[in-house]
């Protein structure tokens, strides 16, 4: 059972971070050290090959399988590749389309059929409407349906759901982040001045007065929440591998996959992303 205090503190986090980085995960965090550059020869055929393999390992004997496609790059990938190593299953696309947001789907359409794979697109005109359900399932503060949406639909088509999760903590997707956190970034920065950066380059995820959010008794305190990030800065690595380092072992292992694993296990899906395989999670931090 939770006592009073780690509750306090997992709703204090969640609500600033997106995650409670005190919750105990399966992969477990990834050291600084994991994030030393290395040589590679050949990288891109290596991880062309391991996500195949992956895909082999996991859905050779499936028939049809479901696939999150968002339209980006890493969806785009994932299919592709699913396509080229098992060119007869049946696939089926699922896209989620909410209202008044920015439609990915006419994307999704045609990548759908460039693969040939049957596009499901989910209209949700009311983002809200299965969030209590939602948060029953992850018993947590929670508010993005998106990832119920998917595995609730992949659930009629496929007892498989396939991901590409992973691909912009570990390939660099969030250029827009990166390029305002090192523009505003000064020389000398101590490791708790770059936390405050990094976290203002999420500012989107709190309201300004975030302290006024919380009753006295949560006792919220900010350099609480440092606390946590600090040790992503506190190492040799260059700045933007830091950044990695903690977009990693924040959003990533904190917040995404475990949120995720609770939607499939509910819905007794099978879920395989390739991107975050074992292999590519140990090769992938070390690319210069």
């Amino acid at each position: 059972m939770m006592n009073e205090n780690n509750y306090a503190s997992m709703i204090k986090n969640v609500l600033t971070l997106r995650y409670n980085p005190s919750l105990e995960i399966s992969n477990g965090k990834i050291g600084w050290q994991s994030f030393e550059a290395k040589e590679y020869s050949n990288y891109l055929e290596y991880i062309e090959n391991a996500i195949t393999s992956n895909i082999k390992n996991e859905l050779s004997s499936e028939k049809r399988i479901s696939v999150a496609l968002s339209g980006g790059v890493d969806s785009t990938l994932v299919i592709a590749l699913l396509r080229k190593t098992l060119p007869d299953v049946n696939i089926d696309a699922i896209s989620v389309r909410f209202a008044d947001s920015v439609d990915e789907t006419e994307l999704a359409t045609k990548i759908a059929d460039k693969f040939d794979a049957n596009l499901r697109i989910i209209p949700i005109e009311n983002f809200l409407e299965k969030l209590p359900k939602a948060i029953s399932i992850i018993k947590m503060p929670f508010w993005d349906t998106h990832w119920y949406h998917v595995a609730e639909t992949a659930k009629n088509f496929s007892n498989s759901l396939v991901s590409g999760d992973g691909g912009d903590e570990l390939f660099g997707g969030y250029t827009f982040r990166y390029e305002k956190f090192l523009s505003r970034m000064k020389s000398q920065m101590t490791p708790k001045e770059k936390t405050k950066l990094y976290l203002e380059c999420h500012e989107r995820d709190w309201v300004p007065d975030q302290e006024k959010l919380f009753g006295k008794k949560a006792k919220f305190s900010w350099d609480e929440i440092y606390s946590f990030i600090i040790p992503y800065f506190d190492n040799t690595l260059p700045t933007i591998n830091q950044i990695f380092l903690a977009d990693i072992n924040g959003k990533l292992l904190f917040n995404w996959i475990p949120l995720n694993k609770s939607f499939h296990e509910y819905f007794h899906l099978k879920a395989v992303s390739p991107i975050l395989s074992k292999e590519l999670l140990s090769f992938a931090p070390h690319l210069n």
